[in-house]
């Protein structure tokens, strides 16, 4: 397989397959840079863009057809001596192996750059995964430093629930225990308040059957201030009246007056 041609414009590098524009100093060009590089002037010669020759003769630039017709190529070298024949042909294979050469020259340039560009892509790649391994080194460091203090948290924790649960048990037991007291205390309270209010009572009984049976008998309540409180008994005392010889009332009467 054949390899064409390529444009020697530098930002170019189009392949040459049809036509191009050739120079005597082996450049060739495609149309679009050559009609625009070699408009020829008649004051003014013309420079090769690739190289910068001058080509001030009118055959140093041509446009030539890469793919000429069987009648061009039985015709353009007729006529002419072997010599002439060789020397032409000698010329045409140099112009290639320029080109070759040259784009072999370009292709060799481009490697070496892009094997530059790779060791040194590598190089920062391999300062980068250093990097990443250290960095992650350290978080596993940092990942195993927090386990064991998640571990000692949560065994603090644990220390901490179970004694919660040991001070709720004795608080629950000291409530019970506290409760019952209160309740003990206020039976003997209650049973002391009764004891004393008895003592206090003030028997009647022995007024109302020593009473004469026409004899009224009647408990009222005091009205005058009592001196020692500084107070007045309370208007809503009743009334005891034990007139009219009641046969059906008790024979023992208790009065308990209002403590103090």
């Amino acid at each position: 397989m054949s390899m064409d041609m390529v444009c020697n414009f530098r930002k170019c590098r189009r392949s040459l397959s049809n036509h191009a524009w050739v120079t005597t100093c082996s450049h060739a060009f495609c149309i679009e840079h050559g009609q625009r590089e070699f408009k020829r002037n008649a004051e003014n010669s013309l420079t090769c863009p690739a190289c910068g020759s001058e080509l001030r003769d009118k055959f140093d630039v041509i446009q030539a057809d890469l793919k000429p017709c069987e009648t061009f190529k039985s015709i353009v070298l007729a006529g002419l001596k072997p010599d002439a024949i060789m020397d032409v042909a000698m010329r045409a294979m140099s112009f290639w192996a320029y080109q070759i050469e040259q784009e072999t020259l370009y292709q060799e340039s481009m490697a070496n750059h892009a094997r530059e560009k790779l060791q040194c892509l590598e190089e920062v790649n391999s300062l980068n995964l250093q990097k990443v391994k250290a960095e992650l080194e350290t978080c596993k460091r940092k990942i195993v430093s927090v386990q064991e203090e998640y571990n000692k948290k949560r065994r603090q924790t644990e220390e901490l629930k179970a004694r919660l649960e040991e001070k709720s048990r004795k608080i629950q037991k000291l409530t019970f225990q506290l409760d019952a007291q209160k309740r003990k205390d206020i039976h003997i309270n209650d049973i002391e308040v009764s004891n004393n209010n008895r003592d206090k009572c003030m028997d009647i009984s022995a007024l109302v059957r020593n009473r004469s049976k026409s004899k009224a008998f009647v408990f009222k309540p005091a009205k005058d201030i009592d001196k020692s409180h500084n107070r007045i008994c309370s208007p809503k005392t009743p009334i005891f009246d034990f007139r009219h010889n009641r046969s059906r009332q008790q024979s023992h009467f208790d009065f308990k007056p209002l403590s103090s």
